[in-house]
């Protein structure tokens, strides 16, 4: 009998849901703070009260659309993780029906646990980015900025701490929405230095809108901090340790009463690490074959290690003058101090040449970074606002590196073995300044406007000066390798935006313009005065290319049963940052000597993004393709000269990528076991070049390559596992193919993370395994005219990290004037019945 109701219910779905009459609207926000909530679950239940397979989530605005309901009486369920859930009675009767705005009041129940037992997701979709939880990944406990980005799909960090999306290093990195004061130069240290555990989520967006910045051709990776709105007082405190003799503590605190909204944290973190670096480089005959008469190599092998200490401080408080303006002010800072210290030995056959070189260096440095926001917010309504936003960000602090070669050549008599003492001292300031000027007004449900201004100015002074010798007493200064590198980048840009939705068909488009002026000097020593040379001595490199307009396009159509497609484009520009654009040359290795190129064009490319999004219960399957063409790529080049190989960056070709981003997840056996699984496939298209490149010594010579086409694919899995009492364990495992460049390739690689967490009340238990295989080495290959060069460099081994933290606070709500403490929901679900 049982099963024969449930033939007929199925039954008498499949025809309402063929004779679709209308829509069902609504919007969900926030009941104590007002704010629209995103990818809240809405679920449709028929007049049986059971559920139908119809479901969708609200946008970033809080609203919801179901399409396409037959005539008839339905429920719709509201639910959210850590809020109480809501239900509407509706009626579809040959019309569009709203449910107006629902409420919904954090679960006082929930909230009091903080703790989250048992497997989060990990990750969502919303209409223009992927979003990553960070308190759903365990290994992020003790964890830095730059270790939890290794977890997130799609996203690599490489042995220097660069980020790349896609397999594209040109990606920007923000911090709440802004730049912060990140930049290519710093931003490797600046995520070493930031808590993980002060991150609350991290948003991915491959083809922002106009609204967002052109900067980085793959897209934005937006770091998104704590700030916790919810009423009462509460927080965390942290502590842990590793096998690597490293640690950390933090505490958290969110304080929200009346107008005022608060928080606070501080962490300090202790790195300790050790590397390798293996380096063999093969010399070419005349005719372009190995030489193996001769045998002709300079290989090396190295150690590595490094430790730091950092202080990282965050604070801000919100006052809601009215119920439609607030004024904020946030900010952060960071101390640090890094030492690092290793050993590379040397050894050759090649003629006229020393056979071996020792060569040890150690540095040491202290990083200071600030930044702070002032901020105004005015709201008409919750869909028509206005942000006025000021910022201010520092970078900079002093650097001591140590050179000391001992080099070996054979043939000669007492004069044999040769040392070299060298000892550079630099001097890191940067300062920028930020203004945001943002307007959004939605007139109606289907019609969005938005307009804004955005201004960025940056300032950066690093002079680097050089002493050498033979031995440490009698090192002199070297005018030659003084530089005082001077950088100016001033961004001016106006954006405006429109969209909107006719039925099943949702739009937008945007268009963006920038003018922008950069200026650079590399000031050397006059050797006429004996002294570094003055502003005025050398004229300002200014790029060509000042004004640019950037438009963007998004298009998506709604299918039947939770089916998505979306179809957008953009255009972007990467600008050479000032590393790049620095002649100033890197010594620490002899055999590889770096130096940036004041040359340097911006690169542009136009991106093409189509969607498809399907949605179950228990499951999601999202499929990308895209296409991005650039033009004026910039790139490493590599020459020998005097069997030294330097390295510069250039406007090498142009390149065509193309691919598909596969993103699967799955909650098995009634939520036991979470996996989601990334697989990312392209095929990166490079024209032939030929360039003269610029040589130190104020000459140029002329390299090419052939035209080259490569098919590359990385795949990444996470699974979280539910365990008996109260445990949760997470593996993370990820490997790349080999991939080419204009002058070489990238070789595979792969590892493994491991982590488990144990829930005893307020308090949490971890222990995490990074690189459990010791696997993650950064290969690859440099191919000349007369010579090939593998490197191998591994920056840390595998580490096991041990942390516990204790949840505290106080979780009641907001008093106001309907209910002094806080209104509870009725006993019927509905509570407030909204607007």
């Amino acid at each position: 009998m049982q099963k024969r109701r449930i033939m007929l219910g199925a039954l008498a779905a499949i025809p309402m849901m063929v004779m679709a009459k209308g829509n069902i609207t609504g919007t969900v926000i926030n009941k104590e703070t007002g704010e629209p909530m995103d990818f809240v679950t809405v679920q449709l239940i028929g007049a049986n009260g059971k559920p139908l397979p119809v479901g969708v989530n609200t946008d970033e605005n809080g609203k919801f659309v179901i399409p396409n309901v037959a005539d008839g009486k339905y429920t719709v369920k509201i639910t959210n993780v850590g809020s109480v859930a809501q239900e509407r009675p509706v009626t579809v009767a040959g019309a569009n029906a709203a449910v107006g705005t629902v409420r919904l009041a954090d679960d006082a129940k929930f909230l009091q646990e903080v703790v989250v037992e048992g497997v989060r997701s990990q990750m969502r979709f919303e209409l223009d980015k992927k979003v990553f939880q960070v308190d759903a990944n365990i290994a992020a406990a003790g964890a830095s900025a730059s270790e939890l980005l290794e977890s997130i799909p799609s996203v690599e960090v490489d042995q220097d701490g660069q980020v790349s999306l896609r397999g594209n290093s040109s990606v920007t990195v923000w911090i709440n929405g802004k730049e912060s004061g990140l930049s290519a130069d710093n931003r490797a240290q600046i995520l070493e230095q930031i808590p993980a555990e002060t991150i609350e989520r991290v948003e991915v967006i491959t083809n922002p809108s106009a609204k967002y910045s052109p900067e980085g051709t793959s897209g934005i990776i937006n770091i998104i901090l704590k700030k916790d709105r919810r009423a009462g007082y509460f927080g965390s405190a942290e502590f842990g340790a590793n096998t690597r003799g490293g640690g950390n503590t933090g505490v958290n605190i969110n304080v929200n009463r009346g107008k005022w909204e608060g928080y606070t944290s501080v962490g300090f973190r202790m790195r300790r690490n050790e590397g390798s670096s293996l380096s063999d480089r093969t010399y070419f005959g005349a005719d372009g074959l190995l030489d193996t008469s001769d045998d002709l190599f300079l290989n090396s092998r190295g150690t590595s290690n490094n430790m730091g200490n950092n202080l990282f401080v965050r604070a801000g408080v919100t006052y809601n003058v009215t119920d439609q303006d607030a004024l904020y002010v946030n900010g952060f800072g960071m101390f640090g101090h890094r030492k690092n210290w290793g050993t590379t030995s040397y050894w050759s056959n090649l003629p006229n040449h020393w056979t071996t070189n020792s060569n040890f260096t150690d540095t040491k440095s202290d990083n200071r970074g600030a930044h702070g926001d002032l901020g105004y917010t005015h709201k008409w309504t919750d869909n028509h606002t206005l942000d006025i936003l000021g910022s201010y960000n520092y970078w900079g602090g002093p650097s001591t590196n140590f050179y000391h070669q001992n080099q070996v050549t054979p043939g000669l008599e007492a004069d044999d073995i040769y040392d070299l003492y060298q000892e550079q001292q630099q001097q890191l300031n940067v300062n920028s300044i930020e203004t945001k000027v943002d307007y959004v007004n939605q007139f109606s449900k289907n019609m969005k406007f938005e307009a804004g201004y955005q201004g960025t100015y940056s300032y950066e002074k690093t002079p680097i000066s050089t002493v050498q010798g033979q031995t440490q007493e009698n090192m002199v200064n070297v005018p030659a390798l003084y530089n005082n590198f001077v950088y100016n980048n001033n961004i001016s840009a106006l954006y405006t935006t429109f969209g909107g939705k006719a039925g099943k068909f949702s739009y937008s488009a945007g268009l963006r313009g920038e003018y922008w002026k950069v200026n650079t000097k590399s000031l050397g020593w006059d050797n006429a005065t004996g002294a570094p040379q003055t502003m005025a001595d050398q004229a300002w490199y200014s790029p060509k290319g000042k004004f640019q307009l950037f438009p963007s396009a998004f298009a998506s159509y709604s299918l039947p049963y939770d089916n998505e497609l979306q179809i957008n484009y953009t255009r972007r520009i990467r600008r050479p940052w000032g590393g790049e654009l620095n002649s100033f040359q890197d010594i620490s290795d002899p055999t590889n000597i770096r130096y940036g190129n004041p040359q340097l064009e911006p690169e542009y490319s136009n991106a093409f993004e189509l969607n498809y999004i399907k949605s179950w219960t228990m499951h999601m399957i999202s499929v990308s393709a895209y296409a991005r063409t650039s033009e004026n790529v910039m790139d490493r080049i590599a020459y020998l000269r005097d069997n030294v190989m330097y390295s510069t960056s250039m406007n090498v070709t142009d390149r065509f990528n193309a691919g598909t981003e596969i993103v699967v997840k799955n909650s098995l056996f009634h939520q036991v076991l979470d996996l989601t699984t990334t697989v990312n496939l392209y095929n990166n298209h490079i024209s032939a070049w030929e360039r003269d490149i610029p040589m130190l010594n104020g000459g140029t010579t002329r390299l090419s390559g052939k035209a080259r086409d490569s098919f590359a694919w990385d795949a990444r899995m996470m699974a979280g596992v539910k365990l008996p009492w109260k445990l949760s364990m997470q593996a993370t495992g990820r490997y790349s193919s080999k991939m080419l460049s204009a002058q070489g390739s990238t070789q595979p690689g792969w590892s493994v993370d491991l982590s488990m967490r144990k829930n005893v009340g307020d308090w949490s238990f971890s222990v995490s395994c990074r690189d459990i295989f010791n696997t993650r080495k950064f290969k690859n290959t440099v191919d000349g005219i007369d010579y090939t060069q593998f490197n191998e460099r591994q920056r840390g081994k595998q580490n096991i990290q041990f942390s516990v933290k204790y949840s505290f606070g106080n979780m009641r709500a907001k008093k106001n004037k309907n209910n002094q403490g806080g209104e509870p929901m009725d006993g019927s679900g509905y509570g407030d019945m909204g607007e």
